[in-house]
């Protein structure tokens, strides 16, 4: 499992991006072979927008009051 990180950004946006360049880097630390490829960041100059797309696998549960309850699963070494 992936060592949790603490971000610096003052604000939440901020820190989105941070923590989803770090999950980037985490990805391609890991061998070609069986990387994954769930995090995708895209940086627009022209807009000015920074865009993240995410995707990890979860197990999903039914809570006491019978609401779905979804809790993502380590993915990262």
């Amino acid at each position: 499992m992936a060592t949790g990180v603490t971000p610096v950004a003052t604000i939440l946006e901020g820190q989105l991006w941070e923590i989803a360049v770090r999950v980037q880097v985490a990805e391609l630390a890991i061998d070609p072979a069986t990387r994954p490829n769930n995090i995708q960041t895209t940086i627009d100059t022209e807009n000015q927008t920074v865009s993240v797309t995410f995707s990890c696998p979860a197990t999903f549960s039914l809570s006491s009051s019978g609401a779905l309850v979804a809790s993502p699963t380590a993915y990262l070494p």
